[in-house]
């Protein structure tokens, strides 16, 4: 990670959000800007620790459950900025501003619209799946609201 590349900031932004909404507490602040979520705080520290954030150390350690978190999050993202703006950006909207998922999903829409319904689509499913444990009984719901959500988005292209 390099603080002078703006795609690397925003990647550990988001990563650094979304491990947050899982339950990892970093103790940073986010608010909501043009490019999803961001903390000023985690900002300010990691151009202070430039070097290290440069080689991803520090003094912190992740106990196993933390570190599957973190594995399941860039396995579903594949450090991919465009999709972890989006999908921190969705579930911001949802988490933090209490925003139905229909509405969150229209609002990213219309913010994020200089990205393909597809990536929107593809993102707003992967955050879903990061953040929600489900029964077997959620699992249908969400899978069935999921490809509602494929068929809009499949859908909105053809117009």
């Amino acid at each position: 990670m390099d603080t002078g590349r703006f795609e690397h900031r925003l990647i550990a932004q988001k990563l650094v959000f979304l491990l947050k909404l899982k339950g990892i507490e970093f103790g940073y602040p986010f608010r909501l800007y043009v490019r999803g979520p961001y903390s000023s705080v985690f900002a300010q520290e990691y151009y202070q620790h430039a070097d290290e954030f440069s080689r991803c150390e520090t003094a912190s350690s992740l106990s196993p459950s933390e570190a599957d978190c973190v594995g399941e999050l860039t396995r579903l993202f594949d450090n991919s900025p465009s999709l972890l703006e989006i999908g921190a950006t969705y579930e911001y909207l949802v988490q933090e501003m209490h925003e139905p998922p229909e509405q969150a999903y229209r609002t990213v829409r219309r913010m994020k619209s200089f990205y393909s319904n597809e990536q929107i689509v593809k993102a707003v499913n992967r955050a879903k799946q990061f953040l929600f444990d489900p029964t077997a009984e959620e699992a249908a719901a969400l899978d069935a609201e999921l490809q509602e959500w494929q068929r809009a988005g499949i859908r909105s292209m053809r117009h």
